[in-house]
């Protein structure tokens, strides 16, 4: 007997559909499935799971007339290098945000900084003697 599909699992299946390129078969998902989450199953089993059975036929159907040049094999490694680059563009995209946070954060102090009478900004910005490099 196949172990149940919870509903963490039967998303992470429906989302693994929507992003599908290439030839789609419940072969080719069945081993998908197995090499991301792990989760050994059958195409009977999946077939029995409403939203991922929908969202097997929508992306069939949404892919028929796909060139045969689309149709790719995918193996673990395929995998994990995708996993990888989604996590580096996500990981790109906060540091982006955290940069430009911090560079608004001293905009506004050099500013705010600005408008103190008598303030040398040079004195602001130059080298503290723990960054200074000892010979």
């Amino acid at each position: 007997m196949t172990p149940k599909i919870s509903a963490q699992e039967q998303r992470k299946i429906e989302i693994m559909l929507a992003k599908w390129t290439g030839k789609l078969t419940w072969d080719a998902l069945v081993t998908r499935v197995q090499l991301e989450l792990a989760i050994k199953t059958t195409r009977q089993t999946l077939c029995t799971y409403v939203g991922i059975s929908a969202s097997y036929k929508n992306k069939k159907a949404q892919l028929r007339g796909a060139s045969p040049s689309l149709y790719t094999k995918i193996t673990a490694s395929d995998v994990k290098l995708v996993e990888q680059i989604e996590n580096l563009k996500a990981e790109v995209e906060v540091l982006k945000k955290n940069n430009a946070e911090q560079l608004r954060m001293i905009e506004r102090m050099l500013l705010n900084a600005g408008a103190i009478p008598n303030l040398d900004l040079y004195a602001l910005v130059k080298r503290r003697p723990e960054e200074i490099q000892k010979d």
